[in-house]
């Protein structure tokens, strides 16, 4: 009965679809309202987008005529096959399909929430949930001292898993885990599904008590405590994957361009920090993006530019030696600090329409050029979006899109944190709320 409420409910939504437009610069902009809701994620299907609400109400948006239908309530996780359908779980540990046919179908139940649902490359679906990684009808469950049960001072004290900060399937068919802890650092963790083992560390390190000569001799003794994972060739070290290749614990996105070269987008920990004397406010251009390559079988290196949010102003104005700024202009310092030069790097996806990876900070969406290993932006656009974060009343610090997609080579959708789901066109936006 309860179901059949809730579907009245949006229904008589739909009936009444409110709209309301705004210009922003030469940007159109629609804001539509469906469930008048946040959402949590979504995948799409042609023309069709399935969202999982703040309410975990599973709906169906058709873009083209901008109304909607509920799909199926308490829904927590939802992932898209290579066929187009999609299987999602439930709150209580139901495993659904909706196939081609537009049916919804539970195929299995689980006795846990269910966090997040994967597809792996074989169109496997791997479930994360409070109690263990569910595969092929088998349950993997993770150490007690590990993250997977807690963070900082709640380590090692839970009794059920916990959701990870970041989550990801690769195509190796390792299950990353980030687990965020700011100030504390954080981990990462894996599930390798070929092998049915977790790795809980992959840095590699030797004891911190042992003085060591100097870093050859440190890199020495650790090709020897590890000589399976580290290899030294002719032009490069290289580690077994997943090991010592800079992914991090403050993950925001993850994307394979068209020659198989991975790259990770991860904010914390970026290079540069700019101080304001403006009403004692700080500004920060925060961010990493690392490239990850295959060298030889199961064999990788990585690189990373720390500072591919940085424009020349910032470079010419704040550069540093050791006795303070290398330019004297106090002035041309404070100009640029009237600014709000705030700007934090968000997450990264490849359009398989234009054979071109894009990624979004804090000013926007960006086209990322990349030569083995020398990276360079270029700005795709700047969505007006609205900051609604506590304390943040002059300055908007957290990233508003926290996922998007194209769906055709102009086309975009992206998931926002307060302006619901955005559709770009490459004119126009619409805000389906």
């Amino acid at each position: 009965m309860k179901f059949y409420i809730k579907y009245l409910f949006c229904l008589f939504s739909f009936l009444g679809i409110a709209q309301s437009n705004f210009q922003n610069d030469s940007v159109s902009i629609t804001q539509i309202k469906l469930l008048n809701s946040e959402y949590k994620d979504f995948v799409s299907v042609k023309n069709k987008l399935y969202a999982i609400s703040q309410n975990n109400d599973l709906i169906e948006i058709d873009l083209k005529k901008d109304n909607f239908k509920l799909i199926k309530n308490n829904i927590t996780a939802i992932a898209k096959k290579s066929n187009d359908e999609l299987v999602f779980g439930s709150k209580d540990g139901k495993i659904f399909i909706l196939n081609n046919k537009h049916k919804v179908k539970q195929i299995e139940k689980i006795d846990a929430e269910i966090f997040s649902v994967l597809i792996n490359t074989k169109d496997e679906y791997i479930i994360y949930s409070n109690k263990s990684i569910y595969y092929n009808k088998k349950n993997y469950i993770p150490k007690r001292e590990t993250n997977f049960y807690g963070k900082v001072r709640a380590k090692y004290t839970g009794t059920i898993l916990i959701e990870p900060d970041y989550i990801y399937l690769d195509k190796m068919n390792f299950i990353w885990f980030a687990y965020d802890e700011g100030e504390w650092g954080g981990n990462v963790c894996f599930f390798d599904l070929n092998k049915k083992e977790f790795i809980y560390d992959d840095w590699l390190r030797l004891e911190d008590d042992v003085k060591y000569k100097d870093k050859n001799d440190y890199f020495t003794k650790l090709k020897e405590k590890y000589p399976e994972i580290i290899k030294v060739t002719e032009r490069d070290t290289i580690y077994k994957y997943p090991y010592n290749l800079s992914i991090s614990s403050v993950t925001k996105g993850v994307a394979y361009n068209n020659t198989g070269d991975l790259f990770i987008t991860s904010s914390g920990g970026g290079h540069t920090m700019i101080y304001a004397t403006e009403k004692d406010f700080h500004y920060y251009v925060d961010g990493t993006i690392v490239k990850i390559s295959k060298k030889e079988k199961d064999y990788y290196n990585s690189c990373f530019d720390q500072e591919i949010l940085e424009d020349e102003k910032y470079k010419f104005a704040f550069a540093r030696n050791f006795m303070g700024f290398k330019n004297s202009d106090r002035e041309l310092r404070e100009k640029i600090l009237t600014e709000n030069e705030i700007n934090k790097l968000g997450t990264i996806t490849f359009n398989k329409f234009d054979n071109k990876l894009y990624f979004y900070s804090s000013k926007g969406f960006y086209t990322l050029n990349n030569l083995d290993c020398a990276f360079s932006k270029k700005l795709y656009f700047s969505p007006k979006l609205t900051c609604n974060s506590q304390y943040e009343k002059d300055y908007c610090l957290h990233l508003n899109v926290i996922k998007f997609e194209f769906i055709s080579e102009k086309e975009i959708l992206f998931l926002t944190k307060n302006d619901g789901i955005g559709y770009y066109n490459g004119e126009s936006i619409k805000y389906y709320r």
